[in-house]
């Protein structure tokens, strides 16, 4: 059985062996031969032009928005907001949210009007408390639904 699985080994092995001997001896500088039309067909889908990626699209897109230097502040603007400032003509925002309570004759709060600093503008949240409630198992819902737009005349 070893006698059989060896010598088994040793045949695959020469085999092996003879069959890879002529691709080693073949040069290795010669150049892969391919036929005309292949290689026209390859400078044909070179020189083709490809379809843009979504990626090329949206980078060419972005290009045409480029940052224009004649908008850009200079350091006479600068100097001119400085001096501004310092003289009280612009006041600095400031970046903290105001909430202030609007009370009814009574001294009862009726509405909130609530500031936020980033973008300074008010919405108003009106305060139920003296009402019924329509939830009878939450009984601490007492503020209404933030009005975010109000349309005056």
């Amino acid at each position: 059985m070893k006698k059989t699985l060896l010598l088994t080994a040793i045949a695959a092995m020469s085999l092996g062996s003879a069959a890879l001997s002529p691709a080693l001896a073949a040069p290795i500088s010669a150049p892969p031969q391919i036929s005309e039309s292949a290689a026209e067909d390859a400078r044909d889908q070179v020189q083709a032009p490809r379809r843009a990626s979504n990626y090329e699209k949206l980078s060419e897109k972005a290009r045409q928005y480029e940052v224009n230097p004649d908008l850009a502040p200079t350091d006479a603007d600068y100097a001119k907001a400085r001096k501004d400032r310092e003289e009280g003509k612009i006041e600095r925002r400031s970046q903290r949210t105001e909430i202030e309570a609007i009370r009814d004759q009574n001294n009862r709060i009726t509405e909130y009007v609530v500031t936020p600093g980033s973008t300074k503008i008010p919405y108003s949240i009106q305060n139920r408390s003296d009402r019924p409630n329509n939830n009878p198992g939450h009984s601490k819902d007492t503020l209404g639904t933030p009005k975010f737009i109000n349309f005056g005349f």
